[in-house]
């Protein structure tokens, strides 16, 4: 039997894998009307754990391998329905590999349907000396629907050798169904600029988007309070054409950073849904 080279060796070109994941509301709650995952995703059943909210589908996407490699091209397309509350994270964070001039590349397509929340809060990629990771998603929300998008990552040097990551960039396009852009946002930061001091002493950076109609909004004092509570340094502000609210965090390490974001999911969850939801246990 011959043995197939492993997903970091020099011989491998990276995977391209789609997952695609569909969200219906019917019966009074909401369920997975569609899946299609790809290794090296891998959904479990979901998971129904707020009695306030008894619809509100919560569905952990789990990684099958070591993490993202070289040459990596992986898709994620998630649609959720009129009404249904849908909210998808990860189990843990993501190890990101050496990039090896290639890079890996995560791709998400969103959409959000009329009266519907949908939650995209991934863990913190984790990047490794060397890793080089684009993030590019986009995102069709309807006016009067709910959309938490998160995401951002720590820096990790096992030999603690002082190695930079080689590049993280990251780029959100948000829409209405008929095609108005609402807001565009693009970020990079080099290793190299980290490790000279371009974010002082942090080693843990994230975006929040928040798109929601007014009265489904939190406070924008509120919402960073509780974020820094946790350890992390953050500052909200409205997001262009009052679409909702945008927020940025620094945080000394990783697991600080986690924390941060899940206090920012549960406020959000709070303004939008009307209820306190419960921890989400990893």
């Amino acid at each position: 039997m011959r043995s197939l080279p492993l997903s970091s060796s020099a011989f491998d070109a990276g995977r391209h894998a789609e997952a695609h994941l569909a969200a219906d509301f019917a019966g009074g709650c909401t369920m997975l009307r569609r899946q299609h995952v790809g290794y090296p995703f891998h959904v479990t059943r979901g998971f129904y754990l707020d009695v306030a909210r008894p619809e509100l589908l919560t569905l952990y996407l789990q990684s099958a391998s070591g993490g993202l490699y070289a040459g990596d091209r992986l898709k994620l397309d998630v649609a959720v329905a009129a009404n249904a509350a849908f909210h998808l994270t990860t189990q843990a964070s993501t190890v990101v590999h050496h990039g090896r001039e290639s890079g890996a590349l995560q791709q998400q397509a969103i959409t959000v349907g009329p009266g519907a929340f949908c939650a995209i809060a991934s863990d913190p990629y984790v990047l490794f000396p060397g890793a080089d990771l684009c993030l590019d998603t986009i995102a069709t929300v309807a006016d009067d629907a709910v959309l938490f998008l998160a995401d951002g990552f720590a820096v990790h040097d096992p030999k603690q050798a002082g190695r930079p990551f080689a590049s993280f960039s990251s780029r959100q396009r948000i829409l209405r169904p008929d095609g108005r852009i609402l807001l565009l946002d693009r970020g990079s930061i080099r290793g190299d600029e980290m490790r000279n001091g371009a974010l002082g002493d942090m080693a843990a950076v994230a975006s929040i988007v928040l798109i929601a109609p007014p009265d489904r909004l939190p406070d924008v004092g509120t919402f960073s309070r509780i974020v820094d509570t946790c350890g992390c340094l953050s500052g909200a502000s409205p997001a262009p054409n009052g679409a909702g609210l945008v927020m940025r965090i620094l945080a000394p390490d990783g697991g600080t950073l986690a924390r941060g974001l899940e206090a920012a999911f549960h406020v959000a969850g709070r303004a939008a849904l009307g209820a306190d939801l419960a921890r989400r246990r990893k």
